[in-house]
């Protein structure tokens, strides 16, 4: 079997997830790991011909960000929700969540809507030309 995932730590874990599933059916399998960077015929011969084994350190270290992630996320939505509860007096119910990722996407979204907001209508002129 030849994982050929991205090259990139991500990659490495979702090769490993793979790894885990088809040794557990299969556990003598013969398992390479193709490393490129560009989907392109002479990337891909030379990946088939430099096969390597996949790195379980790149791949813990993904599991390790993973689980930190959801640790520090259930931490900070309790707090910053118990804490915002107590200023703004809002129903106990509502949950204020933090994910690490959340914060970048509102920004893409805050900043796509000013850019809206702030859109200047400017006359065009289309020109079609048959021949």
């Amino acid at each position: 079997l030849i994982l050929w995932t991205d090259c990139d730590r991500e990659g490495e874990n979702i090769g490993f997830e793979i790894i885990n599933v088809c040794r557990s059916v299969k556990s003598n399998l013969k398992i390479y790991r193709a490393r490129f960077s560009e989907i392109t015929y002479d990337s891909a011969v030379r990946a088939l011909s430099n096969l390597t084994q996949a790195d379980e350190r790149v791949s813990a270290a993904v599991d390790v960000r993973q689980e930190l992630d959801l640790h520090i996320g259930a931490a900070f939505t309790r707090f910053q929700t118990l804490r915002l509860q107590r200023l703004f007096r809002f129903d106990s119910k509502q949950v204020i969540s933090y994910g690490s990722c959340q914060f970048p996407t509102l920004g893409f979204i805050v900043e796509r809507y000013l850019q809206r907001e702030n859109f200047i209508p400017e006359p065009f002129w289309k020109i079609i030309v048959e021949h």
